[in-house]
């Protein structure tokens, strides 16, 4: 796994199909944690909520790279 710079995310995103994951109000999207997304805005006044829930054995996933806590 190799972190991306800021350089390489676009690279990344216009060689890649777009996908829309619509969710219904109070629904749930379940992902990877590391994959390359984005969000648009809101279309009402309500703020969105994120949950991230990390689940592993160490702090350490390789190669340097370390999970936050919050």
């Amino acid at each position: 796994m190799e972190a991306l710079d800021d350089d390489a995310i676009p690279q990344l995103a216009a060689g890649s199909t777009v996908v829309d994951c619509v969710v219904p109000r109070g629904g749930v999207l379940a992902m990877r944690p590391l994959i390359v997304h984005s969000s648009s805005k809101s279309r009402d006044e309500h703020p969105r909520r994120v949950l991230h829930i990390e689940y592993a054995p160490s702090l350490v996933l390789q190669d340097g790279l370390e999970l936050a806590i919050a």
